[in-house]
């Protein structure tokens, strides 16, 4: 039992009560990665420090324990003290002859990224990325994307050659600086090649070890024009492989401005901020924006 618990995917703690308090006895490595605590800093520990400031640990195992197939979302709080969302469940270790529990942690953290953006924002399609650009899930939510198993395939093999590079780029910087980014890549649907927008968002673990990239495909560009500002920008953006992140802190221009003027919700930008767009990208600003000049 104890090799199983060590060697098990799932974070997982043993817990025990002792003269009304609950203790924590044993952790596995899965749980180590997951919170960013060492085995021997927790052994013993009060496990209320686990969880949000409020939250008690009795608690949570009263209601665990009235029934015995009950899950509970929880916030867990790592060692840098961020906040995990997870799934509590337990199970009573039944050769022990103290009250043991071992309480097993599924990580929400994807589930509720994904979640939260979808009640603000159109998501055509989630995909899970491994560290090798392997797809580990996907969930399909509007046409016209046909619902394909796509577990295991690289997500390149889905991409125009054009568009391979400039996606990887794109995803190591968001990887490297922990930031989310948005970009337009082609894709194939079926038999045909669509450009579509995409957010790349990745995820660690609470020892900041690499977890993977939640890939949000939020529309396609179906009757995108020459003439239409937003569409060259995006472009731009992306055969220079310059993100929205580094091109608003190279113009100063806040992120939220850059957004907009991308997804063309701002079809004139003002002058000077047109100016530092384009000077960052090499071109003119009537190259993007057609009655520049007449500002």
């Amino acid at each position: 039992m104890e090799n199983v618990f060590y060697l098990l995917a799932d974070p997982m703690f043993i817990v025990e009560l002792e003269h009304n308090r609950w203790y924590i006895r044993d952790i596995n490595y899965a749980f180590t990665k997951l919170t960013g605590y060492k085995k021997a800093e927790l052994m013993d520990a009060d496990p209320d420090g686990l969880l949000r400031r409020g939250s008690t640990f009795s608690g949570l195992m009263t209601q665990l324990s009235e029934d015995h197939e009950q899950s509970l979302e929880q916030e867990l709080i790592s060692k840098s003290t961020t906040s995990i969302p997870v799934r509590f469940t337990s199970r009573r270790l039944p050769s022990s002859e103290q009250t043991c529990f071992i309480i097993i942690c599924k990580d929400l953290s994807e589930e509720k990224y994904i979640e939260e953006y979808a009640m603000d924002n159109q998501v055509l399609m989630s995909v899970g990325i491994s560290e090798q650009f392997r797809m580990t899930n996907a969930t399909r939510y509007y046409s016209p994307f046909k619902p394909i198993n796509l577990v295991n395939q690289s997500v390149f093999d889905h991409i125009a050659e054009e568009s391979r590079k400039p996606l990887r780029r794109i995803m190591e910087y968001a990887r490297a600086h922990g930031t989310t980014e948005q970009t337009d890549v082609r894709l194939y649907l079926g038999d045909q090649l669509r450009m579509t927008t995409v957010i790349i968002k990745p995820f660690f673990y609470g020892n900041k070890e690499f977890k993977g990239y939640v890939v949000l495909l939020t529309g396609t560009l179906q009757s995108a024009r020459e003439e239409d500002a937003a569409y060259k920008l995006r472009m731009l953006m992306l055969s220079k492989n310059i993100t929205a992140t580094s091109l608003a802190q190279s113009t100063l221009i806040s992120l939220t401005t850059i957004s907009k003027i991308r997804n063309g919700k701002i079809k004139k930008p003002q002058r000077l901020t047109a100016e530092l767009i384009a000077g960052e990208l090499g071109v003119k600003p009537e190259s993007i924006w057609s009655g520049f000049k007449r500002y």
